[in-house]
């Protein structure tokens, strides 16, 4: 298999990207419709979930710093068991990939290019994704490099124009309904957290893989900071009932920003440096996925897969969802939680259980 190394400065850029686009697409709208105005204690509560998602993905990964999830799931479970949780984590990635391409595409149809088949769309960002994989996790990670600045930038902005359209009193009363909608409110963020399964695969590729855990803890703090700004701004300046009725409430707040009666429709620059995030992520995971499903077929090399896997992913994309309306009911709690929550109970939760398991044999033998 081809070496192939970025820095963790890298995987942290790559991290927060792939977090934040969903943020930026779909959250406000699933918090704000179950928590109302108290949607933002729900994103609070969600950065302490994904950080345990994110400790306990990387925290495995890191006791293994030379092998990936698939290689280290065989010595801890053996040749044959130590394939379930590779693939479900392999079809964990193939879902979240196809699933980023459909929001990127739905988002462009119902934003800008309304007259442009979905299948155009999709099928060029799966082609973009597939060459950007195919060149390898060290290009994707000095693009992530590239990239990153400008992303930031640009979410800055888009969050601090609204601002002096922001009303405190669309936030209030506090927990009118109970502490109940805004736990419900939180599954969805800690299960998109999901995304998080990545890292299982890319810690061998780190210039310091056993600092893992830190940075993988320092991208959720950064994305779960993201999305609390995101949640209080977008239901301070449009409220508790328009946020949660709109498809996209952050697209919505950004397209009502108007600098100057001369410099109006910002919200396009805005939706392009969200795109470029978009496709980091989606080629990250399309690679990470190709590399794995390599290692499980014993494979000199990933590369030959990573075009197959690319027309899989847009054609789950183009097929699994329906409608937009669709997509949005994939990520109800009730829906979204115990098909996040599955994936989870089958990788990594008896993979720290082999691990633990044997360390505690391990010292039996020693004190004996």
């Amino acid at each position: 298999m081809i070496k192939e190394k970025i820095a963790n400065r890298q995987l942290l850029f790559i991290l927060y990207m792939m977090r934040t686009t969903v943020v930026i697409a779909f959250l406000p709208v699933l918090t704000s419709a179950d928590a109302a105005q108290d949607a933002w204690l729900a994103a609070i509560l969600a950065v302490i979930g994904t950080s345990l998602i994110a400790f306990f993905a990387a925290g495995l990964g890191a006791r293994f710093p030379e092998k990936t999830l698939i290689q280290y799931g065989e010595e801890l479970l053996g040749p044959w068991l130590g394939k379930i949780p590779s693939l479900v984590v392999l079809w964990a990635l193939l879902t979240i990939a196809a699933t980023d391409t459909r929001i990127y595409g739905e988002m462009l149809v119902t934003s800008f290019l309304t007259e442009t088949p979905m299948a155009f769309i999709i099928g060029t960002m799966a082609i973009v994704s597939a060459i950007g994989a195919r060149e390898g996790i060290e290009v994707l990670g000095r693009v992530a490099d590239t990239i990153f600045p400008l992303f930031l930038f640009m979410l800055t902005i888009s969050l601090l124009l609204p601002l002096p359209e922001f009303r405190a009193i669309n936030l209030e009363p506090v927990l009118a309904r109970g502490l109940g909608p805004v736990l419900w409110a939180t599954v969805t963020p800690v299960a998109v957290g999901a995304q998080l399964l990545v890292i299982t695969m890319l810690i061998p590729s780190l210039n310091a893989p056993r600092l893992a855990t830190r940075t993988a803890l320092w991208a959720t703090a950064g994305a779960g900071l993201t999305l609390l700004a995101t949640t209080l701004i977008t239901i301070g300046v449009l409220g508790p009932d328009h946020g949660s009725r709109s498809l996209f409430p952050f697209y919505a707040m950004t397209r009502a920003i108007e600098i100057s009666e001369y410099l109006q429709r910002v919200e396009a620059p805005i939706i392009f440096a969200w795109g470029l995030g978009v496709f980091v992520g989606i080629a990250v995971i399309l690679n990470a996925g190709a590399r794995g499903l390599a290692q499980l077929l014993h494979l000199a090399d990933y590369r030959p897969l990573v075009f197959p896997m690319a027309v899989i992913q847009a054609t789950y994309a183009l097929h699994a969802y329906e409608n937009i309306f669709q997509l949005l009911a994939i990520f109800r709690p009730g829906v979204i939680g115990p098909y996040g929550l599955s994936w989870f109970l089958l990788s990594l939760v008896p993979l720290w259980l082999a691990y633990l398991g044997r360390q505690f044999s391990r010292r039996l033998r020693q004190g004996g």
